[in-house]
C-alpha cells in the first residue's frame, strides 16, 4: 500500500467542502485531478470512504475514522518542514486556525493574537468567528485547531481547559423605565422587553439557565453590536458581556441594572479536539493563553 500525501490533502479538502469540485478549487487542482487522487486512495485503502449523493460526498463510517488521521499525518509533516526551514529570529512557521464565538474573538483575540504573532512572525493565523454552536462544529469536523467558546463543553471528543471567568451585566437606555431602579426582581426582568442573541448564543443560555426558562424577546439579533446599538436606542433590556458594554457604562449611555436574584457570571474555555495532532503551534498558542 502506497498512499501519498497528496491524497490525504485531496481526502481532508473533500470531506470540508463535501465537493470534488470545490475541493479542487481550494487545492489548486484539476478536478480530474482531485477525482484521481480520491479514486486511488480509495483503491489503496480497498473501498469507499465517502457516500455520493449526486455531486455531493459525505463521510461514510470509513471516512470518519480516516479523517483525524490523515489531519494528524497532514499536521505532522508540515511541521516537519517547517523545523527545517531555518530562521535565525524564529524558527516556528506555519498556520494555525482558530475558531472563536463572537465575544472573545473580537474583544479578546486581537491583543492575545498580536502578542503571539509579535513572538512569532511566520505563523499565519486563521480566525473564524461565530456562535459557540458553530464554532464546537467547525472543532468536530477538523476545520478548526483550536476553539475558544463562552459556554461549557460536554463533549467526550474535545478536551476543555477553563480559561478566563467572564462576567454578564444586565443593560438599558439611561431613558429606559425600568433603568430608575434600584433592583430588579424576577418579575421584572420576566416582563421586561427583551433583546437578545438567536438561541444558540452562549449568553442567552447562561440567562435563562438563570431564569429557570425560556426568554420570549422582543427582539432578537445576530450580532452583538446590533443589540448594544439596539439597548442604547431604547428598545429594550439586554445581557451583554461586561466586556462589550464597559466603554458605554462609562460614557452613561447604557446603565447597568442590578438584581441579586440572578448569578451571571461564566467562564470561557479552550477546546481542542482529542485526535487532533498538537503541534508545537498549538502548544506554542496555548503557553501563550497561559493554559
Amino acid at each position: 500500500m502506497r498512499i501519498t500525501l497528496k491524497q490525504l490533502e485531496v481526502f481532508v479538502a473533500i470531506a470540508k467542502t463535501g465537493n470534488v469540485s470545490h475541493a479542487a478549487k481550494k487545492m489548486y487542482l484539476s478536478q480530474s485531478a482531485c477525482s484521481m487522487a480520491l479514486a486511488t486512495l480509495e483503491e489503496q485503502l480497498e473501498g469507499a470512504v465517502f457516500d455520493r449523493h449526486g455531486k455531493q460526498l459525505f463521510l461514510n463510517e470509513r471516512g470518519r475514522v480516516l479523517l483525524p488521521k490523515a489531519s494528524s499525518v497532514i499536521s505532522q509533516i508540515s511541521e516537519l518542514k517547517d523545523m527545517m526551514m531555518e530562521d535565525k529570529e524564529d524558527n516556528l512557521s506555519g498556520q494555525l486556525m482558530i475558531g472563536a464565538s463572537k465575544t472573545i474573538g473580537n474583544y479578546i483575540l486581537p491583543k492575545l493574537i498580536s502578542e503571539f504573532t509579535c513572538t512569532h512572525k511566520n505563523i499565519q493565523i486563521n480566525l473564524k468567528i461565530a456562535n459557540t454552536k458553530a464554532i464546537l462544529a467547525k472543532l468536530l469536523t477538523f476545520s478548526i485547531d483550536i476553539a475558544l467558546i463562552e459556554a461549557n463543553c460536554f463533549s467526550d471528543k474535545v478536551y476543555a481547559y477553563p480559561w478566563k471567568k467572564d462576567e454578564l451585566v444586565i443593560i438599558a437606555a439611561p431613558k429606559y423605565p425600568l433603568s430608575k431602579k434600584k433592583k430588579l426582581t424576577l418579575t421584572d426582568i420576566a416582563n421586561a422587553r427583551w433583546l437578545l442573541r438567536k438561541q444558540s448564543s452562549g449568553i442567552r443560555e447562561k440567562l435563562e439557565e438563570n431564569m429557570g426558562g425560556k426568554i420570549r424577546p422582543f427582539l432578537e439579533l445576530d450580532d452583538t453590536d446590533a443589540l448594544k446599538q439596539a439597548t442604547q436606542a431604547g428598545l429594550g433590556i439586554s445581557c451583554l458581556s461586561r466586556l462589550v458594554v464597559e466603554e458605554s457604562l462609562r460614557n452613561n449611555t447604557l446603565v447597568e441594572l442590578k438584581s441579586p436574584c440572578l448569578t451571571l457570571n461564566r467562564e470561557f474555555h479552550i477546546l481542542i479536539h482529542k485526535e487532533k495532532y498538537q503541534s508545537t503551534i498549538i502548544a506554542e498558542f496555548l503557553k501563550k493563553a497561559n493554559i
